[in-house]
Formats: structure tokens, C-alpha cells, sequence
């Protein structure tokens, strides 16, 4: 009889966002694929908040309010606010497809860290700054990472907090370390001396194709673009009017998903998670901001702009570069949006290198699964 074998993931799985729900299900069923007799989901225990990422004051929230009153935005932000949580609520009753509801056991064979932004300790979270995320897990015989991210965090900030010492005795005491971009990997170099694995977001590697084939078709008879972003991030004047301009022109209707601006025609909020792969199979094109964005555009073989931002710059180019197709990246004010959405990614070339990297990323949990 096979042995058991109980896995924990510690990653961002209570996070209301679509990305975080579907790359938490997609690392699940990875490890079952290949070897896991059961999988859990870890919570993050709270750590201490570093300076400059502490909650907002009060006087702070005030003065943004009043600064929103005063601009006129009011009632706009209102139904923002009012959307955002009816997209968290719906999220939030569906957690239960996650298994959160499942009682762990005391001891885990394997605990996975990721995948996520789960080493991104520069930025304001419930949890703030823990080594849990790092390594500093007892209740396992061995510990890994897998595709973990350390986002806009850089190596010069982890210094200037002193904490450089700590993360990097947590990380040597995983057995093996994989993370999802460059930015990621070379501050393990310098904090450890350990060069970690690259491998693709879980989302990417599952693939989805099984789920986006059963899900009820979204197909309307009004064809639509995708616009794909965090509440409000999308606000530059220049890009708006490229991204109305465009939709106009092609004669479609602007479908915002996970976000709602007063410019585009619809906000949609599918009846599960699985159904924003739905939603982008069947658009015409699509416009995000976000990583995860870009990669549901892959997946369903859309052709796609991505937005860059200071947030997302390290990873989003990471992710681009590693499948030849940083032509979807929008980098400054001076583009053309035509110039890219009117030109499909060779999506022929991009499954090839998929193919690649997703036996990559199988052989390394399979192999890390055969070690418990």
C-alpha cells in the first residue's frame, strides 16, 4: 500500500482576487496530479508591519476622502466601492471549491510556499512581514517553494530593513526553492548564495483547458473587449482615450472584469472564478494591468496588451520575456494600441515554449513529491 502523503500550501489563497483563487486551485491540482494524496491550504500568521506599510491613519483616510469630495468623484467611487464588494463576496463564496473548509492535519509530508507574491514583504497586507512565508514552518518534514515571488520588493529595500540575515537563514532551511521571475530569483542569489529554479505560474502550467471547455459559453452576440484591471488603476487620460478610441472604432463593447469604470459599457461578475476564463475565451481582445490579466489572455489565446506599472514591472516583463512576447508590453504614453491588438501572438510559437516549460515544472514537483 502507498504511503500517504499530506501537503500543505502557505500561499495567499484568502486574497479576493481572481488571480489568487485560480493559481491556489491550479498548484492543488498539480500536487494531486503528481503524487499528493490530499492537499491543504495553509493560513498566514501574522507577522510585524515594517515601517512605511502600516495601515493608513485616520487623519490619512480623512484627508483622501475629503480629496475625493472636493474632486468631484464622489458618487463614481461609490459604485467602485459597491462593485468591488460584490466581486469580493462572490470570490469569497466560492472559496469552498478551494477546500479551505477542510480540516488539516497536525503534520505535513511537504509544505509548498506559493505560488504568489508570497516573499513580497514591502507592501501593506493583514499579515505584514513573517518568515513563516520564508521558511519558518515546524510542522513538516520538508519544505519548498514553487513559483514564489517577491514582486516589487527589491534586494537594496530588504537590506535598508535589516531583515536580510533572517530571510535568508529561513530560505536555507527549504529543501528546494523555485520562484517565478528574474527580479525573484536573483535576491535569492544574493541572499543565499543558492541559485533557486524558474518555473511559470501555476495558472500557466495547469492550463485550464479541461475547466474553460466545461464552463457555460459567455458568448453574446454583441462582440467585446476585455478591460482587466485593479479598481481605478487604469485613470491616465492618454489611456483611456486609447482604449475607448480602439473599442469604438472595431465597433465593440467594453466589458470591464474584476473593476468598474464609468468608460466602458459593462462590469461583469461571473457566477464563479472559472468563468473569467470564460469571459476572455470569448472576447475579441483584451486590455489589463495585471499578471495574472496577461496570463488568462494566454491561456485562452487572445491577442492582448498589458499595461506596465511600477508594481508589476518586475514580473509581468519577467513573464513576457520568458515566452517571446514582450511586444504586449506598454511601457510609456507613446504607443499605438492598434499596432498591438491588431497583431495576434504567434500563439503556435508561445505553445511550444509552454510545452517546454510545463514538463519543466511538472518534472520538479514530481521529483520533489517522489522525495516524501
Amino acid at each position: 500500500m502507498a504511503l500517504k502523503k499530506n501537503v500543505g500550501i502557505l500561499s495567499m489563497q484568502r486574497v479576493l482576487n481572481y488571480g489568487s483563487f485560480l493559481q491556489a486551485y491550479a498548484l492543488k491540482q498539480l500536487l494531486l496530479e503528481h503524487g499528493a494524496s490530499a492537499v491543504f491550504f495553509i493560513d498566514i500568521k501574522p507577522g510585524r508591519l515594517l515601517d512605511g506599510f502600516t495601515p493608513d491613519s485616520k487623519l490619512r483616510k480623512l484627508k483622501r476622502y475629503l480629496k475625493v469630495i472636493f474632486s468631484f468623484e464622489l458618487f463614481s467611487r461609490i459604485r467602485d466601492k459597491k462593485f468591488s464588494r460584490k466581486v469580493a463576496e462572490s470570490i469569497a463564496s466560492k472559496l469552498y471549491l478551494l477546500g479551505l473548509n477542510d480540516k488539516a492535519p497536525e503534520h505535513f509530508d511537504l509544505v509548498v510556499i506559493g505560488s504568489d507574491e508570497v516573499f513580497n514583504c514591502c507592501q501593506k497586507t493583514s499579515w505584514g512581514y513573517t518568515l513563516q512565508l520564508y521558511g519558518e514552518i515546524k510542522n513538516t518534514d520538508r519544505i519548498i517553494s514553487y513559483a514564489g515571488s517577491f514582486g516589487h520588493t527589491t534586494y537594496e529595500q530588504i537590506l535598508s530593513f535589516g531583515i536580510a540575515s533572517e530571510i535568508s537563514d529561513a530560505m536555507r532551511s527549504m529543501s528546494a526553492i523555485s520562484v517565478r521571475d528574474k527580479n525573484s530569483y536573483d535576491i535569492v542569489k544574493r541572499l543565499t548564495g543558492i541559485s533557486p529554479e524558474l518555473h511559470l505560474d501555476p495558472v500557466l502550467v495547469y492550463g485550464y483547458k479541461k475547466e474553460i471547455d466545461q464552463i457555460k459559453s459567455n458568448k453574446s452576440n454583441a462582440p467585446y473587449m476585455i478591460v482587466y484591471s485593479y479598481q481605478g488603476r487604469i485613470k491616465d487620460k492618454t489611456e483611456i482615450k486609447q482604449i475607448t478610441s480602439y473599442a469604438k472604432i472595431r465597433g465593440l463593447r467594453m466589458v470591464s472584469v474584476f473593476c468598474r469604470y464609468d468608460w466602458c459599457d459593462e462590469a461583469v461578475i461571473p457566477e464563479t472564478p472559472f468563468g473569467v476564463l470564460s469571459l476572455f475565451k470569448n472576447a475579441e481582445y483584451i486590455v489589463t494591468d495585471t499578471f495574472h490579466g496577461t496570463i488568462f489572455s494566454i491561456i485562452t489565446e487572445r491577442s492582448f496588451c498589458t499595461l506596465i506599472r511600477s508594481t508589476n514591472v518586475q514580473k509581468i516583463s519577467s513573464l513576457l520575456e520568458s515566452l517571446d512576447l514582450c511586444d504586449r508590453k506598454v511601457e510609456n504614453k507613446a504607443y499605438n494600441l492598434s499596432e498591438i491588438l491588431d497583431t495576434a501572438p504567434d500563439y503556435k510559437h508561445v505553445n511550444q515554449i509552454l510545452a517546454s516549460e510545463r514538463q519543466k515544472a511538472k518534472d520538479y514537483i514530481g521529483t520533489q513529491m517522489s522525495l516524501i
